[in-house]
């Protein structure tokens, strides 16, 4: 059985849908084959036990960059509600950062804890010089290759070493660049605030985020299909060349042959779906050198009251100086829909202490558990852990694929198969911004090189 597309997209994550529906929307005849039996891979929604919960991106950056310019390109609705309040815990008590001039905030809390702490004991405080940290940053991100061949933790160390400040920045590279501050560079780490402005424009589905996945599968599926529980089993490559993908479908196996292949599925299964004997060594070196994926523990805490804030507001908290959890999301205070009625949904990102190896999956959950308990009194009478999920490095489905700083470029040594989504990590972004980008840059490479109706 044969069928015939210009672009065959394996998987359907926001870069694969994001390139599908461009294409689409160009008159390219487009399919997107998806192994799971929804769309949106880690930008999609899960129901369980009648709660919305998210499969991987939850706080969504997306204005003036390629999130939201593909969306209104198509002509696809993406609903997105921004939670401008950001709270960091410090010290066990929660300081409410500015939306700009947050890390001159930060230092000025931090000598201020430490001075009224050395004045209970008796010792000097450890103040950190915020005029000259402010100097040396405005610098690392005007310049960020100035500072290649350093940690960030290294770069830091530079001009403190007050422990609490560490703390906040490795709790911020943890959580935005995929590593801590002691396996990324700092060149990596000023070129994420440089594409990513500091990472504060953050939205949220408030009905899940399936449904603007979905709203871009429609696009595709205008002039092309989009095929849920199929599986890709090879890209067909001759002669260095991508001619088609074989896939099952309904038990049978379906040839599709294609002008154009593209992957979001991350370079590994990839290389693995096309061949490894396709792909010259420096490729591959290249490969197993960036592609770092990030683990993550994914804690779900279901509760008949809000646990923060206690007065159900919509806000987002970075935890500092805790065993795991990083960032705490309250997405019921956000969205009602996300939890049944009289129901409340909280979501914690729990990162290990070492990004580069395995995890012990049940230590990492055990220690989430106690940050919750410890940072959330109200979680013992009030809340329960709906749902705790674990993704290590070699998941299938990590929390990133690589770290910002790593990314791989999109084009491939096959000719006509590309590679989208956060496996790109280009220009300092990452997550969704980085799949969203990658879906442009290979959309406008394929616009250029053919015409639609060409397969």
């Amino acid at each position: 059985m044969q069928q015939k597309y210009d672009v065959v997209v394996i998987g359907s994550g926001i870069g694969g849908l994001g390139v599908a529906a461009l294409l689409s929307h160009w008159g390219y005849r487009s399919l997107v084959v998806e192994k799971l039996g929804r769309v949106g891979g880690r930008c999609s929604t899960e129901e369980y036990e009648g709660f919305k919960l998210p499969t991987g991106a939850v706080g969504i950056y997306y204005k003036g960059i390629e999130v939201e310019e593909i969306f209104k390109e198509v002509g696809a609705q993406l609903h997105l509600v921004d939670v401008p309040r950001l709270f960091y815990r410090l010290g066990g008590k929660d300081y409410e950062m500015p939306a700009k001039g947050s890390i001159r905030v930060a230092l000025d809390i931090i000598n201020k804890l430490g001075e009224d702490r050395a004045k209970m004991q008796g010792g000097i405080a450890n103040v950190v010089d915020g005029e000259k940290m402010m100097t040396a940053f405005r610098q690392g991100i005007k310049e960020p290759e100035g500072e290649a061949g350093l940690t960030f933790k290294d770069w830091l160390l530079q001009y403190t070493d007050n422990e609490l400040l560490h703390s906040i920045f490795d709790t911020i590279a943890n959580t935005t660049c995929g590593a801590h501050s002691y396996e990324i560079s700092a060149s990596a780490v000023f070129t994420f605030f440089v594409g990513m402005g500091a990472a504060r424009n953050l939205g949220y589905a408030p009905k899940g985020n399936i449904v603007n996945v979905e709203n871009l599968a429609k696009v595709v599926r205008a002039n092309g299909d989009v095929w849920l529980n199929c599986p890709a089993k090879r890209i067909l490559v001759r002669g260095k060349e991508a001619k088609g993908v074989l896939v099952l479908r309904n038990g049978n196996e379906v040839e599709i042959p294609c002008r154009v292949v593209i992957s979001d599925v991350g370079l590994r299964a990839t290389v693995e779906l096309a061949g490894e004997e396709n792909f010259d060594e420096e490729y591959l070196r290249t490969m197993r050198v960036r592609v770092r994926p990030h683990p993550i523990t994914m804690s779900f805490v279901a509760s008949d009251r809000p646990l923060w804030p206690e007065s159900g507001e919509p806000a987002v908290l970075m935890l500092v100086g805790a065993r795991r959890l990083t960032s705490v999301v309250p997405l019921s205070n956000i969205s009602l829909e996300l939890a049944p009625p009289g129901q409340h949904l909280m979501f914690a990102f729990g990162g290990p202490v070492s990004n580069e190896v395995h995890m012990n999956i049940e230590l990492e959950q055990e220690q989430c558990l106690l940050d919750i308990k410890e940072q959330f009194p109200l979680f013992e009478k009030h809340g329960r852990i709906l749902k705790m999920v674990s993704k290590d490095i070699d998941d299938e489905f990590p929390e990133a694929r690589t770290r910002v700083g790593l990314g791989m470029p999109v084009e491939t040594p096959v000719w006509n198969l590309y590679n989208v989504g956060d496996v790109t990590a280009a220009g300092g972004l990452t997550g969704v911004p980085s799949a969203a980008k990658s879906a442009r840059q290979v959309a406008e490479i394929i616009r250029k090189n053919f015409k639609p109706g060409q397969a």
